[in-house]
Formats: C-alpha cells, sequence, structure tokens
C-alpha cells in the first residue's frame, strides 16, 4: 500500500461531522495498493452549543457529554471493555504465525482470532447493535438488537496482527453506522468512529458525530480510561507512505510518482500500518 497525506485538520478519516446515550460500566471482563490524498478543514458542524470536554475526564464522563444517545455511549463503553481485554491478551501471548501458546504452553487461538471474538462479545452484551461484521468474519452477524434506535458496527479486530510476534503496536479498528446497514452506506453516515492503540501505552482514540474533535484515552493501571489528548485541528504537513518500492523498476508511472513525492520533500513515513500513520497525525 503506498498512501500519501495532505491534511488541515479533523478526526477518524471518516467521521466528518458528528450526532450521535446513562450507563453504567459493564463488567470488567467479557466470557471470554493505492495512493489517495486528503485536504480536510476542522468544522464545528453546528456543535456550539456543547460544552468543552475536560482532560483528565473518565470515558462514560466524556460520552455522557459528546453524545445524548444512550445506545451509542453503551456501544462505545462495551468496545472499550474489549480493547481492554484486548490489550492484556496482546501483552501476555506469546505467537508463533497461526497460533498463540499460555504460559503453560497450551495452544491458544491466534492473538487476532481472539480479538475477534471478544469484539463480537462485546457487541453482543451492549444489546443496542443489530449486525456487525469483520475483516476475519465479512458475513454480517446479527447481535441481537433492535433495528429502530439500533446500531451496526464493521471492524477490524487487529490491524497488523502479522507482526504482533515483532513486538511492535498493533491496533483495533471500528466504525459505528446506525441502523441495520453495513452496505450502501459511506463514512459520512458513521455516527463514530474509534480505534484501540496496543504499543508501549494502550490508548482508545474516537470521535463522535456532532462532537468536535477527536479524543485520546489512556487505559490506566487499575483499569479506567482517561481522556489525556483532544485534537480538533491538523496542520499542514505532506507525508507519504509508500508500498512495494522494488515495484519502481518496473513500474515507471509509480517510479514518477515517488520522485514526485521526494522533489515535493514529503516526509517518508516506514510504519507498516495505516492507523499508525493516522495516530501520527493526531
Amino acid at each position: 500500500m503506498e498512501t500519501s497525506v495532505t491534511s488541515h485538520g479533523i478526526l477518524l478519516p471518516s467521521v466528518s461531522s458528528q450526532r450521535s446515550s446513562t450507563f453504567v460500566s459493564p463488567p470488567s471482563s467479557f466470557s471470554a495498493s493505492s495512493s489517495f490524498k486528503v485536504t480536510t478543514k476542522a468544522k464545528n458542524n453546528g456543535a456550539s452549543t456543547m460544552t468543552k470536554c475536560k482532560i483528565g475526564q473518565s470515558l462514560e464522563e466524556f460520552l455522557t457529554q459528546a453524545t445524548p444517545d444512550k445506545g451509542l455511549r453503551t456501544l462505545l463503553m462495551c468496545m472499550g471493555e474489549a480493547l481492554r481485554t484486548i490489550a492484556f491478551k496482546v501483552r501476555t501471548a506469546s505467537c508463533g504465525g497461526t497460533a498463540c501458546v499460555n504460559s503453560f504452553g497450551d495452544e491458544q487461538l491466534a492473538v487476532d482470532m481472539l480479538a475477534d471474538k471478544l469484539l463480537f462479545e462485546a457487541l453482543q452484551y451492549s444489546h443496542v447493535c443489530k449486525y456487525a461484521c469483520s475483516e476475519e468474519v465479512p458475513e454480517l452477524q446479527d447481535m441481537g438488537g433492535p433495528v429502530e434506535g439500533g446500531f451496526s458496527v464493521a471492524f477490524d479486530p487487529l490491524n497488523g496482527s502479522s507482526i504482533v510476534d515483532t513486538n511492535f503496536t498493533v491496533g483495533t479498528i471500528f466504525g459505528v453506522w446506525p441502523g441495520d446497514k453495513l452496505t450502501g452506506v459511506t463514512g459520512v453516515d458513521q455516527v463514530a468512529a474509534a480505534m484501540g492503540i496496543y504499543g508501549p501505552r494502550t490508548t482508545y482514540v474516537l470521535a463522535v458525530k456532532g462532537f468536535p474533535g477527536t479524543h485520546e484515552f489512556l487505559l490506566l493501571d487499575e483499569g479506567k480510561w482517561q481522556h489525556v489528548k483532544e485534537t480538533t485541528e491538523i496542520n499542514e504537513g505532506k507525508m507519504f507512505s509508500p508500498g512495494n518500492l522494488r515495484a519502481t523498476f518496473d513500474n515507471s508511472e509509480y517510479s514518477k510518482l515517488i520522485d514526485y513525492y521526494v522533489k515535493e520533500k514529503y516526509t517518508l513515513d516506514t510504519r507498516e500500518e495505516w492507523f499508525l500513520t493516522l495516530t501520527r497525525l493526531l
């Protein structure tokens, strides 16, 4: 994959504006190649009546402020619980190419499949998700939630799972749409989008339709999410992340494209996964 970005600001990739429920936090665990150029500008989208969020808030406090939709708050809290569990599994798994072993040497599900399972369980537990699908299970799965007032979720359970055994950062990516459709919808139809990032720190980065900015929450030692960063604008910059540079030898057009980026002084980003590039921008 080869990616180039020129940006002026705003949110997660597909949530260009933000709409969007009270919620008691659920139990702490569940049973267990193209190129593009993006130029964006931060927008308030009529959310001026909302109170500015505070750094240091809990996830629940933030969501209560960010959206009046109780169902959406519940879903995002449940996904936060799943991300916390996945973070522990990623940190403690000993992984080979296709499977992982626990501390006793017993073979377990590969960590990406385990993440997939945990996320589906979280969506079922929320009781507000109607349909969900993932990179591992692309067919729509009925989560048991309502059509009216419910949501549908698409997710990549563990982007970068192939590099888990190198101890690189990996992440979960998901988007939330209202109702019971995941086909014929676009990014601007989303009511929320988020990433869970498992590295030296574990963070939950989310954007909610109708509420300005992208917001980062840090997983504390006691297992709680704390609001640590708000991004409402991204300054102008240039970055490119080429894939398969050897192809420039056989493909003159691709070679010209790379030469253009170098000539225009784009910054080379060598990260394997696009969510890491996005995280750097935020």
